[in-house]
């Protein structure tokens, strides 16, 4: 068993960077999370990266320490270092890239990809397309307002709907909220839309 936990320690100690990272990534992004396995592959990927970085880092340290001027010794707390301030930017880079479209878009102009970065086509648009929406919920009655919060998958999470009304076939009635939560399996379609229309 000793021989097992002394293998063990260092293989954990080495990948916990990538754990570090795809942690913030799932943190901070309507992402959901893999499998286990799904998981520590990507862990994996992402300590493959972090490690690549760290050696680039530490390229360029020793050759500013050799040429210029020495900050200190390169380390075990060093490189441990170095990882974790890696670990933190690159999960936080991930999490940019993820929630902005921006690399994406620019993949989507070359012909790349038809992807976005958003988790779901649902998420997408709503992420995308800022505007007052219409709910339609299951028992015929609709619901205008702007969606201050959306769940990321259609089929769980609430609404929330900023200076409600409801629609009427005589035209807007005030809800008498400055907000109201609704759930998502209540809706049956969401239309969006810049003013009330009839």
């Amino acid at each position: 068993m000793d021989e097992l936990v002394k293998e063990v320690i260092p293989l954990l100690q080495y990948l916990i960077p990538g754990f570090l990272t795809a942690w913030i990534f799932y943190s901070l992004t309507a992402f959901k999370r893999p499998d286990t396995f799904g998981q520590i592959v990507q862990a994996l990927i992402f300590t493959f990266v972090i490690h690549g970085a760290v050696l680039i880092v530490k390229a360029a340290l020793l050759w500013i320490g050799s040429n210029w001027f020495m900050i200190g010794q390169w380390d075990v707390k060093a490189e441990a270092s170095w990882s974790f301030v890696i670990s933190v930017l690159l999960g936080l880079l991930s999490c940019y890239w993820a929630t902005n479209d921006k690399l994406h878009t620019w993949l989507r102009n070359r012909d790349i990809t038809k992807q976005t970065s958003y988790p779901s086509e649902w998420y997408s648009t709503f992420a995308r397309h800022e505007r007052f929406v219409v709910l339609h919920l299951n028992d015929e009655r609709r619901l205008y307002g702007w969606p201050s919060e959306w769940p990321s998958d259609p089929s769980s999470g609430q609404f929330v709907i900023e200076g409600p009304s409801w629609l009427e076939s005589k035209g807007e009635r005030p809800f008498g909220a400055d907000f109201v939560v609704i759930d998502s399996s209540k809706v049956q379609w969401v239309e969006f839309t810049h003013a009330v229309s009839e």
